[in-house]
């Protein structure tokens, strides 16, 4: 009878105890609900308009809104996406319509790839480290814009051997001290050359390049850039963005562009073209973009003060009922 007194003792004893520990770390983790995470990785977005303007006449002549290897997520609970086409499928989906023309992979189908992909390690019960990061990544891109609308190649073209970016934060939670966020994003920028009406320019990996700058591009609504890079961290939100290619436009008038260049009686001649619908472009063309982002509490909190109650009760509780048990015997 006093054996089974004994067990039943340390039974419940191991019970309270048991509850009370499961108490303090589901409340101390439970604080760290406030830590949150996004990500996307997208190989190619394109979002234009291209309007004509004749005779007070304002018409769209053509839209593209496309998107292609793109995926995204969002923690706690950890994800990994990824969304890839290589080869001849790449090369049949990389076909963006008139608004673009062409976007083809060279000659070697088989290694040509477009994949965006996202990927966190956070989940609800906060690991010491963790991370979360989008990608986009492109191999062998040629890219002739307006071919068809203008009636000429070569207006401005793109190609790359590899254009991938990698947007990263990093965190690190230890209890009763700060959350630490990073970034670590990457960027890799290969054989990229850009051309505008026969001007030619070879990209670097440096980062926030402005391509033709010296042209004045920007005065008339066009900006081409490489390795964009954007990235702002604290110890509460810590986001990094990175396009490998970037071209935008802002009412940018292909007439008004041509003539400045290429201005009647001038020294330099051009193709001829032939911009009956004097269009203008609004939008961007977005190539190998990612993004990370992450939010989180100031501090990964201790147990609280009523989980410890809950601890020091439960054995105050073993005890008293281990000594009313040995009184009754």
């Amino acid at each position: 009878m006093q054996l089974q007194k004994n067990n039943v003792i340390r039974a419940i004893a191991r019970t309270l105890l048991t509850g009370t520990l499961f108490a303090s770390a589901t409340v101390c983790f439970s604080s760290n609900a406030a830590i949150i995470s996004s990500s996307y990785g997208n190989a190619v977005h394109v979002d234009l308009s291209i309007t004509s303007n004749v005779a007070n006449i304002v018409g769209a002549i053509t839209n593209a809104s496309v998107n292609l290897g793109h995926t995204s997520g969002s923690a706690p609970e950890d994800y990994s996406h990824i969304k890839t086409i290589i080869g001849a499928s790449a090369d049949a989906t990389g076909s963006l319509g008139s608004a673009i023309d062409v976007t083809e992979f060279e000659s070697a189908l088989s290694t040509a790839i477009i994949e965006g992909e996202s990927q966190s390690s956070l989940t609800s019960f906060v690991p010491t480290s963790f991370f979360t990061s989008g990608r986009g990544t492109i191999n062998d891109l040629h890219l002739d814009l307006f071919s068809d609308l203008l009636g000429i190649s070569g207006f401005l073209t793109l190609s790359a051997d590899v254009l991938s970016t990698v947007s990263q934060i990093n965190g690190n939670a230890t209890p009763n001290s700060n959350v630490s966020l990073s970034t670590a994003g990457t960027s890799d920028i290969v054989n990229v050359e850009v051309n505008l009406l026969g001007k030619s320019v070879t990209a670097t990996a440096l980062e926030n390049q402005s391509l033709f700058a010296g042209l004045n591009i920007a005065d008339f609504g066009l900006g081409i850039f490489v390795n964009e890079v954007a990235k702002s961290c604290s110890d509460t939100l810590c986001t990094e963005t990175r396009n490998a290619v970037r071209i935008s436009f802002d009412n940018f008038s292909l007439n008004a562009f041509y003539d400045a260049l290429f201005p009647v009686g001038g020294l330099l001649t051009g193709p001829v073209l032939d911009l009956t619908n004097n269009p203008t472009v609004n939008g961007d063309i977005i190539l190998a973009s990612s993004f990370a982002s992450t939010t989180a509490s100031t501090e990964v909190s201790a147990p609280s003060t009523f989980a410890i109650f809950l601890f020091a009760m439960g054995i105050l509780s073993a005890r008293r009922f281990n000594r009313h048990s040995v009184y009754h015997q």
